[in-house]
Parts: C-alpha cells; sequence; structure tokens
C-alpha cells in the first residue's frame, strides 16, 4: 500500500510540474480559451476545445519541442494522461460553471457536461493520432470537426424513420445517441493513446536517435 501511495503521490507531482510548465509558456492562449469555454454555446464550444487540446502536447510534438519533454524526463503515457487529465477537468469546470447561470433542469446541465467531454475524447484522439503520422493536426482536426457535423447531420437518428442516418447516433458533434458517442468517442481517445505510447517505443529517444542516424548515413 505504501509502495502505491509513494507511486501515486510522485505521479501527481510530475503532473504538477508538467502543467506548471505548459500553463506558464502559453498562459494567454490557455486563458483565452478558457474563458470563450465559459460561454454555453455548444457551436462555440466545439472550436474552443479544439483550439485547447491542440494548445498543450501536440503544439509541443508539432513544433518539434517534445524531446525537451522526454528528456526531463516523462513517459509517453505520462504525457497523454497528463493532457487528457487536464483537458476533462478544465472541460468539466468551464461548462459545469457556465451552466450555474442557464435556467435548465439539473438533467439538462449534467447533459451538457457530458457532451462537451464526449467533444474533448474524440478531439484530442483525433490530433494525437494525426500528430503522430506528422500531418498538421490543428488544420486537419478542424477539417475532421467540420466533416463530422456534416455527415452527422443527414438525416435522423430516429432509427424508426426513413431518413435514418445509423452514422448520426456515434457522431461526436451531432451525438444523436450519448452513450452511443460517449463510447465511440473514447474508442477514438483510446486508439490515439495506442498509436502514441506504441510508435516509436516508450523510449522517444531511442526513435529519435534512430532517425539522426539514417538521415546521416
Amino acid at each position: 500500500m505504501s509502495d502505491y501511495k509513494t507511486g501515486f503521490s510522485l505521479e501527481l507531482k510530475k503532473m504538477d510540474v508538467y502543467l506548471e510548465k505548459e500553463l506558464t509558456e502559453k498562459t494567454g492562449r490557455i486563458a483565452i480559451l478558457m474563458l470563450i469555454l465559459l460561454l454555453p454555446n455548444f457551436f462555440v464550444k466545439e472550436f474552443a476545445i479544439l483550439f485547447l487540446s491542440s494548445s498543450l502536447l501536440i503544439h509541443d510534438i508539432r513544433h518539434q519541442n517534445v524531446e525537451i519533454l522526454y528528456s526531463l524526463p516523462f513517459s509517453k503515457k505520462e504525457l497523454f494522461s497528463f493532457n487528457l487529465i487536464f483537458l476533462c477537468l478544465a472541460v468539466f469546470i468551464t461548462s459545469a460553471f457556465g451552466e450555474i447561470f442557464i435556467d435548465n433542469t439539473i438533467v439538462e446541465k449534467l447533459e451538457f457536461i457530458l457532451r462537451s467531454l464526449i467533444l474533448i475524447f474524440s478531439i484530442f484522439g483525433i490530433q494525437v493520432i494525426l500528430s503522430e503520422f506528422n500531418i498538421d493536426a490543428v488544420v486537419f482536426s478542424f477539417i475532421a470537426v467540420i466533416f463530422d457535423a456534416i455527415l452527422g447531420n443527414f438525416g435522423t437518428p430516429d432509427i424508426n424513420s426513413s431518413n435514418f442516418n445509423p452514422y448520426s447516433l456515434i457522431s461526436f458533434t451531432k451525438q444523436g445517441n450519448l452513450v452511443m458517442s460517449l463510447v465511440f468517442s473514447i474508442l477514438i481517445c483510446f486508439i490515439s493513446y495506442l498509436v502514441y505510447t506504441r510508435k516509436d517505443g516508450e523510449n522517444p529517444h531511442e526513435g529519435f536517435g534512430s532517425n539522426k542516424l539514417k538521415q546521416t548515413d
């Protein structure tokens, strides 16, 4: 039990160090996006989440600053977990705070928060996958959100309708069925975790080193 507590305490300290570093370097951008997230508008929230998600790990991968994080050292599993936890907390807190001033029922408030979390699971997952394949995560995740919205809004999520669109049930923007869209979003996030932690191995220095040797040869 003591070993478990020690390990958990160490992870919390590492997360604190990581977030302090990232928030200090990107204070302005994150503060503005957090303020936008307070707005109880789902359409606005989609794009605020998209840019907030791309502001931490995704930004460092995109601008090739991630080697610094690996050398501190942080493992890929830790970086993925720290980012996801921070993003979920940020979205949960801002959504909950924004809902305080809206005259909705408790169920409606909780549903809005859940819909916001579904967005972060999907968008963060998509951006991680794109980043790992050296694709511009900001631009193409923006396209992915638009594409998902278009596909999700065709037809209706009503299975008894002649215009039934099964994709609208799992779409992370349309969210025709909350449970199915949540499962789909978590699946995207889990796939991104596997891609990120297994690509080039858990020790990224080996991957970077081998790439440099190949370029030299």
